[in-house]
């Protein structure tokens, strides 16, 4: 006798080991007492409308009008956040129905078997009340003709509901969640309805789930998401004004166990641990999201029904989960490895075909070489070098309607909508110009004016912008042209850009103003420009309104312009008061956020304490690409040459930095080149040659200059016009002009310069007026002992 033949099955996927219980993942609405009378009030008022199986109702069907009123009052009992007491509840009923059709006493009735503990909780209803059709008559053959007369009789009656309505979604939740409740469960709630029917004090019985209280905007999946989903948005646009980081983290650790579905809550808690400056946790949670999010349903039927697989995976984790991961690791200035994740994630993204994730990868990483982690950019030149070769990637012509999407066909699958695509895509291009813009200026080669690639950067043409995208896009473009004007010497155009870029981030529909980086930026460009003209107490209110809002603990990133430009700022006041030791003990500041700015200023601190030679060797030992900086730096070594007559290195050092600035479209840079060249001559004795320099170089510095720049010039000025016998005195009235009440030490130079003037042997003899200078000289020396350094700026 044969064997049998083997039977071959093919396996089936274990659904529960993939979803869990089905009845256990349900998204229903949490079942509390209110709501349970909500229910009863529905099935009471649809029972008065429709009748009861095939009888119709007592009361006749109610009119439009009527039914209008009724789901007036449902809908606010049904959106209503809180939990009413039974009492109110009955006030609420009684409003709204008042004596009509007995609604009022059926649904006392209805309450009253529940607290009398005569009946338990029914969550039963009527077939009828999805389908609006009278059942049949058991009285009545099934197959009698008035069966058919009865339909035909009552098919044009007013319906109580659809399947569309708010009531009926509403309806399925409640039954949802009645699914998967245990009978211990439905125990404790018969005993919560009871309790709060029969409870004579106010206080409403707690919101109950799964044996936990939970806050009503998580205490179901649908609440939960829209809750997490708006938080996500409001703490990237204003996390000022949002819940407390530690409140939002236990809400995501609730979501995250009683609401599983509700992936967006590791999305939440990476973003709260950035904010946090915690980026490995950051990085954990975001991987815990991206491989939830891997695995999704099968969308084609034919596959399903040859393969049985119901699940398959999802490949767009593959492609942005790199995006995100690689832009944390630039955050906390792990470079390297956050090329590898952008590497990466381009290659998935040209397997798929992804138009979208391939630009969000190249802008991210030409973001990785041009801009980094840190908040200046004079940081970050040689990172530039690194990626000239794949600027092309990111220039392309951008997109002016959703028509250029290619073919007009998804480009992928980030969005729910296409109109969501034009729109990221348009912002990707903007972003793009940007990066090219910043990468140009670094180097030194921008040119002002508006031209198509800066009006793309810093515009971004988008649809109904649900994300507000536009305004984001106009935020970064309008921090990046006051730095630009701040870096080129346009002081007064970089306030009234600051100033229209602040006045511009008014509340917006989904709510709020934005305190994000850029606008940050901006108020520390306004404070810039204040300090350039010398309104220090102007500038440093802008610099405490920052610190209020963006503190260090919730804008980490917005705080540190605040710190930056408060250091920069009150160096620089203490410094011209010549307070060393306090500049001392503030300087260091700067080294965490720039060794340029830090060293700069180190090295002129120690210069004016007379360690000249070991300012210049700490300053000179810094290898800088950038163009900006490195004339910068010769420029102030120049500055401390002269100061202690070493000319010939002055003059070494002014001509390098002429050549480099020969290079860029740098505004105004020559010409304080050339002053520094009139003060070298000037001191070696060279009036003449001062003179022409100083003529040349004039309108330039005073057109970009600071105040600081523009008194060094005036002295300069007024000392070789007196050495050529010249009357200088108009340049002396206009240099204490600008420094009287902010640089003292230079305001007694004047005074000395005025006693060479006036004195018996000077150029215009008048004790009178020499006695008036010498004792103006004293007084000012009694309130601030100390020489003027003016020669070291």
């Amino acid at each position: 006798m044969k064997a049998p033949r083997p039977v071959l099955r093919r396996a089936y996927l274990n659904l529960d080991s993939l979803f869990g219980h089905v009845y256990s993942n349900l998204t229903g609405e949490p079942l509390t007492p209110t709501k349970v009378a909500t229910f009863y009030l529905l099935r009471i008022l649809f029972q008065t409308h429709f009748g009861l199986r095939h009888e119709p109702s007592f009361y006749g069907l109610f009119d439009y009008l009527e039914k209008q009123k009724l789901f007036h009052w449902l809908y606010a009992l049904m959106s209503s956040n809180t939990e009413l007491t039974y009492k109110d509840y009955r006030l609420v009923t009684r409003m709204a129905f008042g004596e009509d059709r007995e609604i009022n006493q059926n649904f006392y009735a209805a309450m009253e078997q529940l607290g009398s503990a005569l009946a338990d909780i029914n969550f039963g209803i009527e077939d009828e009340f999805y389908t609006n059709r009278y059942a049949k008559n058991p009285n009545l053959a099934w197959d009698a003709l008035e069966h058919d007369l009865v339909l035909l009789e009552t098919s044009d009656d007013l319906h109580f509901t659809s399947h569309f309505s708010f009531v009926y979604r509403w309806l399925k939740g409640i039954l949802a969640q009645y699914t998967k409740t245990s009978n211990g469960d439905l125990f404790k709630l018969n005993l919560k309805m009871r309790e709060w029917i029969l409870a004579e004090g106010n206080n409403p019985s707690p919101i109950e789930n799964m044996e936990a209280v939970l806050p009503y905007v998580i205490d179901c999946s649908m609440r939960a998401r829209k809750w997490t989903n708006e938080t996500i948005f409001n703490v990237q646009k204003d996390p000022t004004h949002t819940m407390p980081f530690d409140d939002i983290f236990n809400y995501v650790r609730i979501v995250q166990k009683r609401h599983p579905d509700v992936i967006e809550a590791f999305l939440l808690e990476a973003i709260i641990n950035i904010q946090m400056k915690d980026g490995s946790r950051g990085m954990k949670a975001l991987k815990s999201y991206f491989e939830l999010s891997m695995f999704e349903l099968n969308s084609n039927m034919v596959h399903c029904m040859k393969t049985h697989r119901l699940g398959v995976p999802n490949f767009a984790p593959l492609m942005y989960s790199p995006i995100l991961q690689a832009r944390i690791c630039r955050l906390f200035g792990d470079y390297p490895t956050a090329r590898v994740l952008l590497d990466e994630s381009l290659r998935q993204a040209q397997i798929r075909n992804d138009e979208i994730c391939h630009q969000m990868a190249n802008v991210e990483m030409h973001t990785c070489g041009v801009i980094g982690c840190g908040p200046i950019l004079e940081d970050n030149a040689q990172r530039i070098i690194e990626y000239v070769d794949k600027d092309r990637r990111i220039l392309r012509k951008a997109l002016r309607h959703i028509d250029d999407l290619h073919g007009h066909h998804r480009t992928g699958p980030c969005c729910l909508e296409s109109e969501d695509d034009f729109e990221v895509v348009a912002e990707l291009d903007s972003y793009g110009k940007m990066i090219m813009i910043l990468k140009t200026i670094a180097a030194g080669h921008y040119k002002l004016k508006y031209n198509r690639v800066a009006e793309t950067g810093f515009n971004c043409q988008v649809g109904s912008d649900s994300q507000e995208r536009g305004q984001k896009v106009f935020a970064f473009g309008y921090s990046i042209m006051s730095s630009n004007m701040i870096r080129n010497g346009l002081y007064s155009q970089a306030k009234n850009i600051s100033q229209e870029l602040l006045s511009g981030n008014l509340e917006t529909e989904k709510g709020g103003s934005f305190y994000t980086e850029p606008f940050a930026v901006g108020m520390a460009n306004l404070a810039y420009a204040h300090a350039a003209a010398g309104n220090y107490t102007e500038a440093l209110t802008v610099v405490d309104e920052m610190k209020i809002k963006f503190p260090e603990e919730l804008v980490w990133q917005g705080y540190r312009h605040a710190h930056i430009c408060e250091t920069i700022i009150n160096f620089e006041k203490l410094f011209l008061m010549n307070k060393y030791n306090e500049c001392n003990s503030i300087v260091g500041d700067l080294a965490a956020y720039s060794e340029l700015e830090y060293r700069i200023r180190r090295c002129l601190l120690l210069s004016a304490l007379g360690r000249s030679d070991e300012g210049t060797t700490f300053l000179m030992s810094l290898l800088v690409e950038d163009v900006y900086g490195n004339i910068r730096i010769l420029m102030q070594c120049a500055t401390i040459y002269t100061a202690n007559k070493y000319f010939g290195r002055a003059a070494i050092a002014l001509d390098e930095a002429l050549i480099l600035a020969e290079g860029t479209t740098l505004l105004g840079i020559k010409a304080l080149i050339r002053r520094r060249m009139a003060t070298m001559m000037m001191c070696q004795g060279r009036y003449r040659e001062a003179q022409e320099l100083l003529d040349y170089c004039f309108e330039e510095v005073l057109r970009h200059g600071t105040f600081i720049e523009k008194a060094c010039l005036y002295m300069t000025a007024a000392r070789t016009a007196r050495f050529l016998g010249k009357d200088p005195r108009d340049f002396l009235r206009t240099a204490r002009i600008l420094v009287h009440g902010k640089w003292p030490a230079m305001e007694k130079s004047i005074f000395s310069e005025l006693s060479f003037l006036h004195k018996t042997d000077g150029l215009m003899p008048n004790p009178s007026r020499l006695s008036q200078v010498c004792e103006q000289f004293g007084k000012l020396t009694d309130d601030y002992s100390g020489r003027c350094d003016w020669l070291l700026l």
